[in-house]
């Protein structure tokens, strides 16, 4: 493959999740907006960019690492999951020169000290905080808060006093056409567009990076009502075809005050809705709340169940009265609201028992929403340690 000659400034990756190109593959392909948060604020400081999703795209690492090659940037940045170290490793120790890497992600306050050890031949900036404002810094040199250096390596964080730390979100401009699928064309049918209303989680699952309990120095952030109502609308305006807006967050529906601005908000839309939850979000809401939140166009909401087990649900700080969520999850059917259910297998002393408790009660909640003619469906994870 030609190389080219080197007039990119910044390529971003969404990295891989899988070596090889994956046949079958259906699982809902989400925008990386924090990437394009990132693009952004680079093409807004007159610095070249382009935004690769190699999870939309279903491209092998070795196409990947010949991207990389022939478009020649100074700098890729590229975040990192637990999930895929190994490939985010091979893909930093394989590229001989001539590039910066620069990884972040949520992962990079527990990974940072495993990556300072690589073997690389190019240098290696790691992010430890959000990432919108700092990756332009480094671009164009900057003053950073370097907590760490080992080599060619360098560890940089953005905390609460860093000026580069995004402290009102309601206002971040992100340029939509970084993204390749947007509207995305769902299996169900319908173009999709989704968005982002708040940052940090105020729960603590014990499997969760963003638990609260491990990152309490970082404040929980959430864009004002106004701001959100002019994204969907700037949505709207922007893809004439698109039929729902998918909110990514935990925290958009938190609460009963929550769920009356999110009626407000979208009760005057042309689109339908869909959002994630905690199923706590809605026990105590009234039946006529429930109606009102399907009104307002809200089709499907987003729980993270995790296991039928009231041991394993308390192991792991979720909600370990399983009658309480199967009751709430009815009631919702009961209102016309869709809903997807969230599992984890395999947590650590989990039984065989625990297991079939998880199987009964998303196969009872599975006949429930066939009898309320609604749909219940599940994503289903195993559980790792790292």
């Amino acid at each position: 493959m030609q190389e080219e000659s080197q007039s990119l400034d910044v390529l971003i990756i969404n990295s891989p999740l899988f070596r090889d190109k994956v046949d079958g593959y259906d699982e809902d392909s989400l925008p990386p907006l924090g990437l394009g948060y990132i693009a952004t604020d680079l093409w807004s400081n007159g610095i070249t960019v382009e935004l690769l999703d190699t999870v939309e795209a279903n491209i092998s690492l070795e196409i990947l690492l010949a991207v990389i090659r022939q478009k020649r940037p100074c700098y890729v940045a590229l975040n990192v999951f637990t999930t895929n170290l190994h490939l985010v490793r091979e893909i930093v120790e394989s590229i001989k020169g001539g590039v910066r890497f620069i990884i972040g992600g949520l992962a990079t306050k527990n990974l940072y000290k495993t990556i300072l050890h690589w073997n690389t031949s190019c240098p290696v900036d790691i992010v430890i905080g959000e990432g919108d404002f700092v990756v332009s810094a480094i671009v164009q040199g900057k003053p950073l808060d370097i907590i760490s250096q080992k080599g060619n390596k360098r560890v940089i964080t953005v905390s609460v006093s860093s000026p580069y730390f995004p402290q009102d979100i309601s206002n971040i401009p992100l340029d939509r056409s970084f993204f390749v699928n947007q509207p995305l064309r769902h299996t169900l049918g319908f173009n999709e567009v989704s968005i982002v209303t708040s940052r940090g989680c105020m729960y603590n699952c014990a499997f969760c990076s963003a638990a609260r309990s491990l990152n309490r120095e970082t404040p929980i952030r959430e864009r004002n009502a106004q701001s959100v109502a002019n994204e969907v609308a700037m949505i709207c305006e922007l893809y004439p075809n698109v039929d729902s807006v998918r909110v990514l967050d935990d925290l958009f529906l938190r609460n009963a005050d929550s769920v009356e601005r999110a009626v407000r908000m979208f009760g005057h839309v042309p689109v339908t809705w869909r959002a994630m939850a905690h199923v706590l979000s809605f026990y105590k809401l009234s039946d006529a709340q429930l109606l009102e939140l399907k009104r307002s166009g809200c089709k499907e909401v987003f729980i993270g169940i995790e296991s039928g087990s009231p041991r394993i649900l308390k192991m792991i700080h979720k909600t370990s009265d399983v009658d309480l969520i199967k009751r709430t999850i009815e009631r919702l059917f009961l209102a016309g609201i869709n809903v997807k259910g969230y599992f984890i297998f395999g947590f650590e002393t989990e039984t065989i028992d625990d297991m079939r408790m998880s199987y009964d009660l998303a196969a009872g909640l599975k006949e429930s929403s066939v009898k309320n003619g609604v749909n219940f469906r599940t994503s289903v994870f195993q559980f790792h340690e790292w």
